[in-house]
């Protein structure tokens, strides 16, 4: 069907590059596999976005935002270690069937030799910061043993290089071997969020002399 604007001829290419990248992998991406998927002219390709690489940048960001914004409420109500570490395996769960982590991780590679690449790769990994940073907030706010003595800013990058890491690395460990990890992550978050006063206060003390 003949697009009704310019605006959707972009929206329906930009998914049909999603699309390629998530079934057949980066190699498959060509303005001819991108708006045959789209079913659109392949001169639309650069009319709309100058180059195949210039495609696959807003691809890359297009469906990261998508992936983010599923997930957000979670990521709001996310208020402890063990409550994150459900979320990311649940999110693990999603993203598995749905194949959008690998946009990313595709765009990571290339970003090493192009430029256009790593500033949309940038972006994206910015979308997932954003969230994760309000859940460290969360976990080093007052009364926390880590209040005061952990760089929020810091953490929050621990974090976003473990969660986007795991996702990436998916394909290359077996179901068990990720139960295995998430298990025993959760009993250390377990441990930490079972903290009481006594133990709470040594933790921030120690962490408070080691900076």
């Amino acid at each position: 069907m003949p697009p009704k604007s310019a605006e959707e001829s972009k929206r329906r290419l930009v998914e049909a590059a999603i699309a390629v990248m998530t079934t057949e992998g980066i190699n498959a991406m060509s303005a001819r596999s991108v708006s045959q998927r789209a079913g659109l002219a392949q001169g639309l390709v650069f009319y709309h976005f100058g180059s195949v690489t210039d495609l696959v940048a807003q691809a890359c960001v297009t469906a990261t935002r998508e992936r983010v914004e599923l997930h957000r409420e979670r990521f709001e109500q996310a208020g402890s270690f063990g409550e994150l570490v459900q979320l990311a395996r649940d999110v693990q769960e999603s993203e598995r069937g749905a194949g959008h982590v690998s946009v990313l991780g595709q765009a990571l590679v290339m970003a090493q030799g192009d430029p256009g690449i790593g500033r949309a790769a940038r972006e994206a990994l910015l979308l997932w910061r954003e969230p994760l940073g309000g859940v460290a907030s969360r976990l080093l706010a007052k009364g926390s043993p880590f209040g005061g003595a952990i760089d929020a800013e810091a953490f929050t990058d621990l974090l976003m290089a473990a969660f986007i890491g795991f996702e990436l690395t998916d394909p290359v460990r077996t179901e068990a071997d990720s139960d295995r990890a998430y298990d025993a992550v959760a009993s250390m978050a377990t441990a930490l969020d079972g903290l009481g006063p006594v133990a709470r206060r040594a933790v921030a003390a120690t962490l408070r002399r080691r900076r």
